[in-house]
């Protein structure tokens, strides 16, 4: 199988949908040999903030000189980059051998895997065999049922904020949907949340942790004051240091705190983490379509944020650093969001919107995103694709442009505006 066809191969088990739970998971690992035994795992599960914080802490660990492993979700840029080594994703190669590997198990009564339960065991399996040094795993959904819930022992355990997304699987209230993410929990890992965590779910987390006999660290956000912000810039101090971080949005600044709670834990664990090179990590940690700026002249953002809370992220962006002109914003959302909510807040700053129907079987269809976008903007169109949204948005009006509400739509305007 040529790295081609595996890709094919997997992204057409797509269409199957999420399989919550552990067995078809257990099952697979169990005639694997348990590669999960011998990585050592930062795990870390929540709503908002998961990539941001996980990629901080792979690119700081790496920078120490770390071999680090990273596999995080949704794909943003592309399958393979879901499964990276030091920055570096999987080689298509490598990638091709776990396809037709996994799919040839045994599963019996457990059932066939799912696509994100096949990933995260090629990334599980590879990690082990390139001998990774310190893994850093994302949930894809929740956290007690996730496929990446595996682990015996993680060193740490990290919760985002938590908000209301996936209710029909996690939960309708905060404290249930917290309630499964911190299903993450294990003896003997170190506990780190986000200064912004909501109280609801912080009540929580402290119930749970206590009952494991954890304590909690949580650093404060009032003890890192930002001295500098801008689109793709941002620079605060904490405990005496200067960090810089080529991202946009205060709540950045949160996520990098949680990324050192979670560092200095493993320094705790016996890893050399300096914070000269730490430091000099975070200043190159990326992150496509979150709120990424693709162009400043005129000023092109892409962002991925899909529920409410990563919405009011943006648009408190918005506000914050303008856009130098009236705004256009394509949009397309899936249909299993918060999308009314979600345009209740975006809507209003935009002077024109293009809504569009992602390339996904759960979008929403375009028609009736601009119904939700319509009472909150004068001008909005609908159309089917994203490669018609993009080109109506473009034809008439050369100024600030804003592509929201799906990491699916974002990530095909992120490929098409970088390879004009």
């Amino acid at each position: 199988m040529t790295g081609e066809e595996a890709l094919r191969t997997v992204e057409g088990m797509r269409a199957d949908g999420m399989k919550p739970g552990l067995d078809r998971m257990y099952c697979a690992l169990d005639q694997m040999g348990h590669p999960e035994r011998q990585l050592r795992v930062v795990h870390i599960a929540g709503t908002n903030g998961k990539g941001s914080t996980a990629r901080m802490i792979q690119a700081a660990a790496t920078a120490c000189g770390y071999k680090t492993g990273l596999y995080a979700s949704p794909s943003v840029t592309g399958l393979l980059d879901t499964i990276t080594i030091d920055g570096l994703s999987i080689p298509p190669e490598a990638f091709a051998a776990w396809p037709q590997r996994l799919l040839g198990l045994d599963m019996g009564e457990a059932g066939a895997l799912s696509e994100f339960e096949l990933t995260t065991l090629a990334a599980i399996g590879w990690f082990a065999e390139q001998k990774v040094e310190l893994c850093v795993f994302e949930c894809g959904m929740g956290g007690r049922g996730d496929a990446t819930n595996v682990w015996e022992g993680p060193l740490v355990t990290v919760l985002t904020p938590v908000a209301l997304d996936h209710t029909a699987w996690l939960g309708e209230t905060v404290e249930q949907i917290a309630e499964n993410k911190c299903g993450i929990l294990k003896r003997g890992a170190a506990v780190v949340t986000a200064p912004g965590q909501p109280p609801d779910a912080l009540a929580v987390l402290w119930e749970r942790a206590a009952a494991l006999g954890l304590t909690v660290r949580q650093p404060q956000a009032a003890s890192a004051p930002i001295a500098q912000e801008d689109w793709g810039h941002l620079a605060f101090s904490w405990a005496g240091r200067r960090y810089t971080l080529p991202l946009t949005g205060a709540f950045q600044r949160d996520n990098a705190l949680t990324a050192l709670e979670a560092l200095d834990c493993l320094r705790n664990k016996g890893y050399l983490l300096p914070e000269d090179q730490v430091a000099a990590g975070l200043a190159e940690a990326a992150m496509p379509c979150r709120q990424e700026v693709l162009r400043r002249d005129p000023l092109v953002v892409i962002d991925g944020a899909h529920n409410p809370h990563g919405i009011a992220a943006l648009a408190a962006s918005l506000q914050r650093y303008g856009t130098d002109g009236p705004l256009t914003m394509v949009a397309g959302m899936l249909a299993d969001k918060d999308t009314a909510r979600c345009a209740s807040i975006l809507a209003p700053l935009c002077a024109r919107i293009v809504c569009c129907t992602p390339d996904n079987p759960r979008a929403l269809p375009a028609a009736r995103l601009a119904e939700q976008m319509a009472p909150y903007c004068a001008d909005v169109a609908a159309v089917d694709s994203p490669e018609e949204a993009l080109r109506l948005a473009r034809e008439s009006v050369q100024g600030p442009l804003l592509v929201a509400g799906s990491f699916y739509l974002a990530s095909w305007v992120r490929k098409r505006l970088l390879s004009v």
